[in-house]
């Protein structure tokens, strides 16, 4: 059997990724948007700075303290977090400032920035990141260096920030999706429970006023139309069947009582004798196939399921095949348990009892034919040739008379059997027996 994959769980999984993608994407954008502000924001800074910086020299002429021969580094204050966004990256403390007028005094610069051309740098020294400006105006290098480790710190706040966001939005959009799924889907699933539920009978509801949606309303109003066909159909079926079995019946009887005046004749030979017990056998086996149709043409199996015994049952069948069995040497052997009350119909199940044990006999040359019982199950075994594993699907189909091998029915009455288990409920099975014959297994119950 395929595997069927949910269709709730399908729409589920699409919004959910849907949603993800999107989630995703617009944090990812929100990113790059952040950093690149950032990013302008610590430039904006940094030039600012530098223009403090140039102003104060000219102003003055002198700049207020030798260079530094080291960035120096700084422990964030504890008051720090207390102050505005503005003030807190535009603290002093995390600016540092240069003016080199010669070559001497450019030598007296940190290693770091002693090197650096003209224009914005990131310099990292003791573990930190600067955002470094240089700019040269007459022979004197002017240079800010500003750090930038509570950009860091605050732009990995923002990401952590970010990523549990897309995470709960990821966790809810799931959620959303298996709730909406299952709105999406919920009338499709009462639709089908309601089909299931179709007894094939002109009486069944009409599917069409249940459903508001215009699509599941479309499907209901085209499963109404199937059931409606298929109604008629089966209408027509039973009569027919019905009418034809009732019409045959007259002639199969008057059929069968002439057999037996004809062999109540002690002047009848032995060759006519025998032709007239092929005649009656096989007007019996086609009274037996008539008496099926007219229980097929029936609403159910038999109209109405009672409780049954099924050793009555199985007693009942051996007896219809015991004499055609006793004629081909064969042994017929019934080990049925004591009484087991079931509830079916009784006709249906002499009838797939009947044609079962009449399909071993038929198939079986010599040895024997047993029929056992335990609790709801009914098996039977023959010796017979059996069957390739290839051809089992095959016996039950109309018209087809296993390998030739000793059949002498129409071909009908294993298929017979298969559409009267349909429609009681009841599994049968049918396997190639190791040492030779077959066993067949009906489970009632």
């Amino acid at each position: 059997m395929p595997v069927r994959h949910s269709l709730r769980l399908k729409f589920a999984f699409t919004f959910a990724l849907a949603g993800v993608v999107l989630v995703l994407v617009h944090a990812v954008a929100i990113h790059l948007l952040n950093r690149q502000q950032e990013l302008q924001l610590i430039d904006q800074i940094v030039s600012d700075e530098m223009e403090s910086l140039m102003q104060q020299f000219e102003r003055q002429g002198r700049f207020d303290g030798p260079p530094y021969r080291a960035l120096h580094q700084y422990q964030v204050r504890p008051d720090t977090e207390a102050l505005s966004l503005r003030k807190w990256f535009r603290a002093s403390w995390l600016i540092q400032a240069f003016i080199a007028l010669d070559d001497s005094e450019r030598a007296q610069l940190p290693r770091e920035l002693s090197t650096l051309r003209p224009g914005f740098h990131d310099v990292g020294s003791g573990g930190e990141l600067y955002r470094v400006e240089v700019r040269e105006i007459g022979g004197i290098s002017f240079i800010v260096a500003y750090s930038v480790f509570l950009h860091q710190e605050r732009s990995r706040h923002f990401t952590w920030v970010l990523v549990a966001g897309a995470a709960v939005t990821t966790l809810v959009t799931v959620l959303i999706g298996l709730w909406l799924s299952g709105r999406l889907t919920h009338q499709i699933v009462d639709l089908a429970e309601r089909v299931r539920q179709l007894g094939g009978t002109a009486s069944d509801e009409m599917l069409e006023p249940y459903y508001p949606e215009r699509e599941v309303a479309g499907l209901a109003a085209a499963f109404d139309g199937y059931h409606e066909r298929t109604v008629r159909l089966l209408e027509r079926e039973r009569a027919f069947t019905a009418d034809v079995s009732h019409e045959l019946r007259t002639p199969l009887t008057a059929i069968l009582t002439t057999c037996e005046l004809m062999l109540e004749d002690a002047g009848l030979s032995s060759r006519a004798r025998g032709r007239v017990l092929k005649i009656s056998a096989a007007t019996t086996r086609l009274a037996e196939l008539v008496n099926a149709f007219l229980l097929m043409a029936r609403e159910e199996a038999d109209g109405i399921s009672a409780e049954v015994d099924l050793r009555e049952c199985v007693l009942e069948a051996a007896e219809t095949v015991r004499e055609r069995a006793e004629a081909k040497g064969l042994a017929l052997v019934v080990e049925a348990e004591d009484s087991v009350l079931l509830r079916a119909p009784r006709r249906a199940l002499q009838v797939v009892l009947s044609n079962l044990l009449a399909n071993a006999v038929s198939y079986t040359e010599r040895g024997s034919v047993t029929l056992r019982t335990r609790g709801g199950t009914a098996e039977i075994t023959d010796t017979g040739p059996g069957m390739a594993p290839e051809r089992v699907p095959e016996m039950f189909r109309r018209f087809s008379r296993g390998d030739g091998r000793g059949g002498d029915g129409f071909g009908l009455g294993l298929a017979i059997v298969k559409r009267i288990c349909e429609q009681a409920g009841w599994t049968i099975a049918v396997e190639s027996r190791a040492g030779g014959g077959t066993r067949v297994s009906l489970a009632l119950i």
